[in-house]
């Protein structure tokens, strides 16, 4: 009879998975919205009436990306830890690059509020889960 006296592994909290299922879910939703009415969101976030770039049907290929990288985070956050800080630096550097290529340096109230919601809400909670998960990664 084998007699097993290591730890048990730590188990992932359910909340690491709950946020980055809603991260995909939200990130899924966006893409879809600037997809499909990429003039519309284009016109709001800048306030400008100027035919609407291609770069944003790219852009919202890309948050569908990573709204998929999300999905598989959230399945094993451990061992996909990396992902979520994929996500960190793509919400940072993605802010960045819009407001440099798409708001052409100029600030409004709807691009901050595009700011605050698409992006920097985000950095602190996918910092938290990337501790947890690297935490986690280490204890196993």
């Amino acid at each position: 009879m084998h007699n097993d006296t290591s730890q048990p592994k730590p188990t992932v909290p359910y909340w690491m998975r709950g946020v980055l299922l809603l991260a995909s879910f939200y990130n899924l939703s966006w893409a879809a919205f600037i997809y499909w009415f990429p003039d519309a969101f284009y016109r709001w976030v800048t306030q400008r009436t100027d035919d609407t770039p291609l770069i944003i049907s790219w852009q919202a290929v890309g948050i569908f990306i990573f709204s998929i990288l999300y999905f598989i985070a959230a399945l094993y956050p451990v061992r996909f830890r990396y992902l979520i800080v994929i996500g960190i630096l793509s919400k940072f550097f993605g802010a960045i690059w819009f407001y440099y290529d798409i708001m052409e340096l100029t600030v409004n109230k709807k691009f901050l509020f595009h700011l605050i919601v698409n992006d920097l809400v985000w950095i602190p909670v996918f910092i938290v889960l990337a501790f947890k998960a690297f935490s986690q990664a280490r204890a196993r």
